[in-house]
């Protein structure tokens, strides 16, 4: 997929038109490097077909235009995503990790309970013998999202 495809689709997937696409980038009035200039609406429509090759010095801004980050214009497969999750992984911040918590409803762990989840019953085997005698009273739609919820918190201490 070409990086106007790519461009394009995320246009229709923010259920933005072509117009709404052009006006916010050029709303963020990025000057390209050859003209000193913002891209003329018509311009844009060029890079959107294909027949202009878009300028690397405009990629924050499309990315900005778009709500999303740089990277995303790039990463839309699922092994191109998950390598680029692995690397944020490695230098992850507080406040990032903060962000994955409050997405994950975690609660705030010690970093070394999140990098090694425990997998013997230790200072938690009273709470986990409760929750699995209270299982058989939970309907079915909470199971499925505790299921759903626990494949995340695994599949996210295995990138940690």
């Amino acid at each position: 997929m070409d990086i106007n495809e790519r461009i394009n689709s995320l246009i229709q997937s923010k259920n933005f038109t072509k117009r709404e696409f052009a006006k916010r980038l050029r709303d963020l009035e990025p000057k390209l490097k050859s003209t000193g200039e913002t891209p003329t609406e018509k311009t844009i429509y060029k890079y959107l077909d294909g027949s202009n090759a878009i300028k690397i010095e405009l990629i924050p801004y499309i990315a900005e235009a778009l709500q999303i980050t740089e990277q995303e214009l790039f990463t839309y497969d699922k092994k191109s995503r998950k390598k680029y999750f692995e690397n944020l992984m490695r230098n992850i911040s507080t406040d990032e990790l903060e962000i994955l918590r409050e997405r994950f409803n975690l609660v705030a762990y010690e970093n070394s309970s999140v990098k090694e989840p425990t997998n013997n019953y230790n200072e938690n085997d009273e709470l986990k013998k409760e929750i699995i005698e209270l299982l058989p009273y939970a309907p079915k739609p909470l199971l499925e999202n505790l299921k759903i919820k626990l494949k995340e918190l695994k599949e996210f201490n295995k990138t940690i």
